[in-house]
């Protein structure tokens, strides 16, 4: 079984299902609600663990209650915990998804958080591949170096711009940006234009752009190649594209399958997820 390294952000997650918002001022009714292990590394790691990789969580769970049970849950999927951050709070975020499926989401990310790592709970010996999601800059770097330093893939999680991506890319092996991920430089470029020029610029063996319910692009050598996404009915979109990245992790480094095939995989488990509240529902029935 590979081993992977997931780097980056963990929150503990309070979600709600409801019709609609209520209005600002307002009280409203949810139909249903969870408690569960949020983030993207976090999602990320408990997929690829699903599917029958290792996985181990590098990030902030600090003490307390919510610290404890996070740490709990990830147990339950048999994901690894290595907390660069025991003396800060684990971040909450409070999710709401709506009867279209759409999730709005309020968190205490502690992005101001100027996070260490500690270099004792880094080891690469045996690991398969690396993915970083951009949170913790200072751990999201230290972990880079030890994976280049070791020869470890690195697969980078680029949600949203931030500066610390300027370090990552250069040494990212394969990229999965989201639409809005935009580069200084690229923030008017369409879809097709900005994953071309961030392999050209960066050089990653692969570089591709999930877009929803819309086709995956990745460039290859010469052009774009689209590859579709399952139409489901889709009752929550909640870490779907975390989902995406830790299938994308399983099916290119445990199965060793090729970067399109790995990401075709990918994006059929990422859709089951949206068939039902939560992000764990990622199994064919």
């Amino acid at each position: 079984m590979s081993r992977f390294v997931f780097g980056g952000l963990t929150t503990y997650d309070v979600a709600y299902f409801v019709d609609e918002l209520p209005a600002r001022g307002r009280k409203g009714t949810a139909s249903a609600s969870y408690i569960d292990v949020g983030g993207p590394g976090a999602n990320a790691a408990v997929a690829a663990a699903i599917l029958g990789s290792g996985a181990e969580v590098h990030s902030v769970f600090g003490g307390g209650h919510f610290a404890e049970q996070v740490k709990g849950f990830l147990a339950e999927y048999g994901v690894g915990v290595m907390d660069h951050g025991p003396e800060i709070d684990l971040p909450v975020a409070s999710v709401w998804v709506d009867g279209n499926g759409e999730r709005t989401i309020l968190s205490t990310d502690n992005k101001r958080s100027q996070v260490r790592a500690n270099p004792g709970l880094i080891d690469m010996r045996d690991v398969a591949a690396v993915l970083l999601d951009g949170h913790y800059p200072k751990l999201q770097v230290a972990l880079a170096q030890a994976a280049v330093a070791a020869g470890v893939p690195i697969v980078l999680d680029c949600g949203r711009w931030r500066p610390v991506f300027s370090r990552l890319l250069p040494v990212a092996t394969d990229v999965i940006m989201t639409a809005t991920f935009r580069p200084p430089g690229l923030e008017e470029a369409g879809d097709n234009e900005a994953v071309m020029a961030m392999r050209q610029e960066y050089g990653p063996d692969v570089c591709a752009v999930s877009r929803g319910g819309e086709p995956i692009l990745v460039a290859i050598d010469g052009g774009v190649i689209e590859i579709p996404v399952p139409d489901v009915e889709v009752v929550d979109t909640t870490g779907a594209g975390d989902v995406l990245h830790g299938a994308y992790m399983h099916f290119r480094y445990t199965e060793r399958r090729g970067a399109v095939a790995a990401l075709s995989e990918s994006a059929i488990v990422a859709s089951r997820s949206c068939r039902s509240f939560g992000a764990r529902s990622i199994t064919a029935d």
